[in-house]
Parts: C-alpha cells; sequence; structure tokens
C-alpha cells in the first residue's frame, strides 16, 4: 500500500516510543485506501542470497573484544530475495487521478526496490475455493471474512484497532465469493482468485 502511494515505510511507520511495541497507527493507509488498494503479492519466481555483513570495524586498531556477557554478534547474515525475483498483485484503484509509479520501494536503505508492469485486469467469474494470498485483518474489516483460513505469513507488527492485520492467509470461501481476476502481462495469462469488496 506504502509503496505503490510512493510512500517509505521507515518514516511513516517506525514511531519512537510506541505505546504498545507491536501496535501502530497506519492512520495514512485510511487516505490511501479512498484511492486504491493494493493486496497482498504472491511469488512467480524468486532468487534467495544470503548475505554475510561484518560489523567489525575496519582500522589501523583492532578493538578489544567485549566481554562474553555484552553478547552481541561480530557477523551478521541477511537471506533476502534477490533482482530477479518476480512477485504479482492486484490493485483496486478506485481514483482516475492515480498514477501508479513505474517503481516501488519496499524495506530500508537500498533493499526492496521493484520494477513495476501493469495490465488492466477483468473479473471472469465469481467462484468458491481458496483464495490467493490476503490480508485477515483487511478482509474482516471490509465484510469479506473467509469461513476457514490458513496463514502464509505473520509480520511484527499490527495496525491499531485491526485485529489480525499482521496475517496473510489463503481464504477458503464456501460461497462463490472469490472473484476469479484475468490479466495478461507480455502475452502470458495471469488469473488471481480474490474477494472483491462490495463497495
Amino acid at each position: 500500500m506504502y509503496g505503490f502511494s510512493g510512500l517509505l515505510y521507515t518514516s511513516l511507520a517506525s514511531p519512537t516510543n510506541p505505546k504498545h511495541p507491536n501496535e501502530i497507527d497506519y492512520s495514512f493507509l485510511d487516505d490511501i485506501e479512498k484511492k486504491l488498494y493494493v493486496y497482498p503479492a504472491r511469488p512467480r519466481h524468486i532468487v534467495v542470497k544470503r548475505m554475510l555483513c561484518n560489523i567489525k570495524s575496519e582500522g589501523y586498531a583492532e578493538p578489544v573484544q567485549p566481554k562474553p556477557k555484552s553478547m552481541y554478534p561480530w557477523h551478521v547474515a541477511h537471506v533476502y530475495f534477490a533482482p530477479g525475483s518476480v512477485f504479482e498483485t492486484v490493485i483496486i484503484v478506485k481514483d482516475d487521478s492515480v498514477r501508479p509509479p513505474r517503481t516501488i520501494r519496499i524495506g530500508v536503505k537500498r533493499q526492496g526496490v521493484f520494477k513495476v508492469k501493469y495490465a488492466e485486469a477483468e473479473v471472469k467469474d465469481y467462484t468458491n475455493g481458496v483464495s490467493d494470498p490476503i490480508n485477515l485483518g483487511d478482509v474482516t474489516r471490509l465484510g469479506i471474512k473467509p469461513d476457514s483460513y490458513t496463514v502464509v505469513l505473520t509480520t511484527k507488527t499490527i495496525r491499531k484497532g485491526v485485529l489480525y492485520s499482521n496475517s496473510i492467509v489463503k481464504g477458503l470461501y464456501r460461497s462463490r465469493a472469490l472473484a476469479v481476476i484475468e490479466a495478461r502481462i507480455g502475452g502470458e495469462a495471469i488469473e488471481f482468485k480474490l474477494p472483491i469488496p462490495k463497495h
């Protein structure tokens, strides 16, 4: 949501002294949702790499290693999605003045820069079954909660006042509540099954 709106997550959602450590007031999302809604992305192709970071200083003098009770690492390993990874999602645009960007940034520093390709999609039909990834807090808030679900991903922070907003799930819908959404990008057909709010 913030990436497609041209906002940087770290500058908006990192309070210095939050009342509840894992609960953040994502009030800026209310304004974004009036213009567009972005479903959680699903991976099409993933390239995973591991980067070893040395946090030891590199100078002429070697610092004395701290006593064991300090317990902080000299090396840190990061596992990340490398260039070449491809994700896909659905964006519902509610305001015609919105011009989605060609590049979005998700994450901090130089990590998480994505080149974006768009295609207009159509709702071809409605069906029941298992959805593509959805935010459980959002679909509950919008009145399109699944009958049951399997958690795919849980994030650390919760949107204030929205229960389960940190849970990305695949939902089971017994009624025909899933829109079959189709699009073509580069000659390739893409299909999603997602619940769409009536309003």
